[in-house]
């Protein structure tokens, strides 16, 4: 009793061997849980030969072909926000306050890669990347292994588009620029400018000022830990909030670092993918 090991483009899927449809999705999503699969199926993601499969025991037969949404309508997870999902990955708009991933293994700590675990039973999720607990914004995560190993590629490689916008100290002088150094991250943890680095580059453009603040887009070329922060420090600007990397002030009790946007070929489908998250409300107090 097998199933087509390949996935086309168009998630299509053909039986080999007559089974129960539960049966037949398990063998397709091995990461995913009961539960998963029968909200999924309830909300009519699943065709089969062009008709909705709604039933779990209904009996499919050899030569009968299962079509999925490409993607549906996302999981509701307490003081987590959803913005896509699909069989390969998942973008939530992580608050800040909540790590992305735990810190230590040894130690219990709220993540948002426990919170998803959690929410969807199984531990075939994985972080590809990540963003500080004190940062908010768009964060993606793998689902199965085949699909963390494209994306921990695809990041490797740069492979995309990471934008963040950024409330800094002071008024920057140019229009738009690049910040490059070497980073160089210490045992304490923190990151420093150093010849023993690796290669950080980031370009920003200024989207206006105010008597006191810069408020700044920023893409990244390289993805080094706290490579944002560190590259507002050496400018002059820290980050509003940053008292880690020399800010004066935290009007909002929290780092004025928000990650709006991702963009990527999809690793399977090649599709062009576009994801955002709408700037957090506080920072409508500093004039954002």
């Amino acid at each position: 009793m097998t199933l087509s090991s390949i996935l086309s483009p168009a998630m299509e899927y053909k039986i080999e061997s007559e089974m129960p449809a539960l049966e037949a999705l398990r063998k397709l999503y091995p990461e995913s849980s009961r539960r998963s699969l029968q909200s999924w199926l309830k909300a009519g993601r699943f065709f089969v030969d062009g008709k909705p499969l709604r039933r779990e025991n209904e009996t499919l037969v050899t030569g009968q072909v299962i079509r999925s949404q490409d993607h549906f309508r996302p999981s509701k997870i307490p003081g987590l926000k959803v913005l896509y999902q699909d069989r390969y990955f998942i973008v939530i708009d992580k608050p800040s306050g909540l790590l992305s991933v735990p810190l230590d293994e040894g130690k219990q700590s709220r993540h948002a890669l426990g919170l998803l675990r959690q929410t969807f039973e199984t531990n075939q999720i994985f972080a590809v990347h990540r963003i500080d607990r004190e940062t908010s914004g768009v964060l993606l995560f793998a689902r199965g292994k085949e699909s963390e190993e494209r994306f921990k590629n695809m990041f490797e490689k740069h492979d995309l588009t990471r934008e963040y916008y950024a409330i800094v100290e002071g008024r920057v002088q140019d229009r738009s620029g690049t910040w490059e150094n070497r980073l160089l991250e210490l045992p304490s943890l923190h990151v420093v400018v150093s010849p023993e680095g690796k290669d950080a580059i980031t370009h920003y453009e200024v989207i206006r000022k105010s008597a006191k603040y810069t408020y700044l887009k920023l893409r990244l070329e390289t993805g080094r830990k706290h490579q944002i922060r560190v590259h507002c420090q050496m400018a002059g600007h820290p980050v509003v909030g940053d008292q880690r990397y020399g800010a004066s002030e935290n009007p909002l009790k929290r780092l004025c670092l928000h990650a709006c946007k991702l963009e990527f070929k999809h690793p399977f489908t090649q599709k062009s993918m576009s994801f955002s998250a709408p700037l957090p409300g506080v920072f409508r107090a500093l004039g954002a």
